[in-house]
């Protein structure tokens, strides 16, 4: 059934292109943000560093995006999904994911 496997396909197609599926992946701007995680999640909104003016819509801090246990990571990843933007909140799901046939990417998945 596509429909149960689309978000699944969604969800990895955007993971392999944020960070190679590297949930300790940290990538640090220039402006002293960092984007962290299987799903880049940045800083300056979602999660908390060192900085205490930051949003943290998520309500955690960036070191819990790189647990191997994807709980927390998913839970904000989901909460960024669903503001007015949806997935094209990250750049790499408007330039390899979005519009595309996503089906290969859980080819042989039994959801």
């Amino acid at each position: 059934n596509w429909s149960a496997l689309r978000g699944a396909a969604e969800g990895v197609c955007l993971a392999y292109f944020t960070s190679g599926f590297n949930t300790a992946a940290v990538d640090h701007e220039a402006d002293g943000s960092t984007n962290n995680g299987i799903f880049q999640i940045s800083s300056r909104k979602w999660c908390k560093n060192l900085s205490t003016d930051v949003p943290n819509w998520c309500q955690m801090y960036c070191s819990d995006l790189l647990n191997p246990n994807l709980k927390d990571t998913v839970i904000c990843a989901m909460k960024i999904a669903q503001q007015p933007q949806g997935l094209a909140s990250w750049e790499a799901w408007r330039r390899h994911c979005q519009g595309k046939d996503l089906k290969d990417w859980v080819d042989g998945c039994d959801l």
